[in-house]
């Protein structure tokens, strides 16, 4: 029973020993080297005091352990620790926002997974951790904190998911599709696309000519052919990371709490309130966009984050667009999704392309002056970022719909942002001279983000009107 005091499976000791280890390791090895230019002394000496300092650690890892216990009483999860100092941790259930499941490779080998209890005010660190419990009793510590009925294994499964409101798995297909266009193939394909250009100017139409402009651009493809195979490895290394991180991923909710599972070495489980979540942002990024492919994240107040997110949550790692308004109003009723937007004045259009397009010429004219031969590729990079201000013209557009503004921009990947009134901490217009000359206006929002400190979404170069228009939404709040 969780009322009873219990402790943390004894595989923690090697934890404790491995944490310490890192903490210690690298001073320790510092300081040896130190004390051994300064102090003569035999090797055995040292031999010995490193034995005793192993010897010291493994003990401190076991006491830790055997000093540290837990217990569920009088609606508390009270935590006792300390090895010589004794600390008492108490905290109520009713401030308890999240409780994660995280199996590490050492942790599925031993059939255990590790805890990590989020409260309000715990930021993106945990307010308290078990390292090491079984899985059966970490599902019964969740249930008896949050209310969620454990789920010990396969078999209990399917009375585990009649109890839930909703449950959505990715497949493989979809997966693969994910890792494909994850993001990491951008840099493979431009780089091949350079090296492309560069074999085209070097194929011969009369033999001895092109030998000779061979023979001197030979070291550019060699260093060509050497980055486009460093990046294709990197692109293979970015969907073996994808496949690791979202394998298995599962969707559930649970009441008023969404649970996601995912990992292939690290299985991971993580608990999201509905209402800590402040937001939801689809990104489309230049490779499923044209696939009509995007994927869901939801913007989380307080701990528990994905850094590798950008401390975003990812509901689903890939969706098709049309499958995105009936996926939000499953497991995010509060949020509505259409097609209707406000879009840009065209007026507009010329400051998208030149913010884009000026930095790259700027950056260019040194390099088209030295390197005449490479004007060409100049002018190719400064249409390409012509067209990529075109695009974020054309994507940029705001939505009011009830109580809830939406955003969309773009920057390389286009984002749309829908937020609650609620939940907006500011909201700001700001112009400048040459947008006043144009009746423009910058309208930004911030929204409360992993540790306390506003995360910011805007568009640029809306109408005036418009702008006018989403202060007045924001301004007359409704009860």
């Amino acid at each position: 029973m969780i009322s009873e005091m219990k402790r943390m499976h004894p595989a923690a000791i090697i934890f404790n020993f491995i944490s310490l280890l890192k903490d210690v390791l690298i001073p320790m090895v510092i300081g040896s080297f130190a004390l051994i230019r300064n102090i003569d002394a035999a090797s055995w000496i040292w031999a010995l005091v490193g034995l005793a300092l192993l010897l010291v650690m493994i003990g401190s890892g076991f006491l830790s352990w055997y000093r540290f216990t837990y217990r569920v009483e009088e609606e508390e999860l009270r935590i006792e620790s300390g090895i010589l100092i004794r600390k008492k941790r108490y905290i109520s259930r009713s401030r308890i926002q999240s409780i994660d499941l995280t199996a590490g490779v050492i942790h599925r080998i031993f059939g255990l997974v590790k805890v990590e209890v989020q409260t309000a005010g715990s930021d993106h660190a945990a307010e308290a951790g078990l390292k090491a419990v079984s899985r059966h009793d970490g599902e019964l510590l969740r249930e008896a904190l949050k209310g969620v009925k454990a789920d010990y294994g396969d078999d209990q499964q399917e009375n585990s998911d009649e109890e839930s409101i909703t449950k959505r798995t990715i497949k493989f297909p979809r997966l693969l599709l994910a890792a494909t266009t994850s993001g990491g193939i951008g840099i493979f394909l431009s780089l091949f696309a350079i090296f492309g250009s560069q074999v085209n100017q070097l194929i011969p139409e009369d033999f001895i000519m092109e030998l000779y402009n061979w023979a001197i651009h030979l070291s550019i493809v060699i260093m060509l052919i050497f980055l486009l195979l460093i990046c294709l490895g990197l692109w293979l290394m970015a969907i073996a990371g994808t496949i690791l991180r979202y394998s298995f991923f599962t969707i559930r909710k649970y009441g008023n709490d969404l649970f996601i599972t995912r990992g292939l070495l690290e299985k991971k489980q993580v608990t999201i309130p509905l209402n800590r979540i402040q937001g939801i942002r689809i990104q489309e990024n230049v490779f499923r966009q044209p696939l009509g492919y995007a994927a869901v994240y939801a913007e989380v107040a307080g701990g528990g984050l994905d850094k590798n997110d950008g401390f975003s949550i990812a509901l689903f790692p890939l969706l098709k667009r049309s499958e995105i308004p009936a996926f939000i109003q499953e497991y995010v009723p509060g949020f509505q999704l259409d097609n209707h937007w406000n879009v840009l004045p065209k007026r507009s259009l010329h400051r998208f392309i030149l913010r884009s397009t000026v930095p790259v010429v700027v950056a260019a004219v040194p390099l088209v002056y030295f390197f005449p031969f490479y004007s060409w590729m100049a002018l190719a990079v400064a249409a390409a970022f012509a067209g990529l201000g075109y695009l974020r013209y054309k994507d940029a557009g705001y939505q009011i719909r009830g109580k809830q503004l939406s955003f969309r921009s773009r920057t390389l990947s286009r984002e749309t942002i829908m937020v609650d009134k609620k939940r907006i901490q500011s909201l700001s217009a700001s112009d400048h001279w040459f947008q006043r000359r144009k009746s423009l206006r910058t309208v930004y929002f911030s929204i409360a983000s992993h540790s306390g400190v506003g995360k910011s979404f805007l568009v640029k170069d809306m109408a005036d009107k418009d702008a006018e228009v989403i202060r007045d939404w924001y301004s007359f709040r409704t009860r």
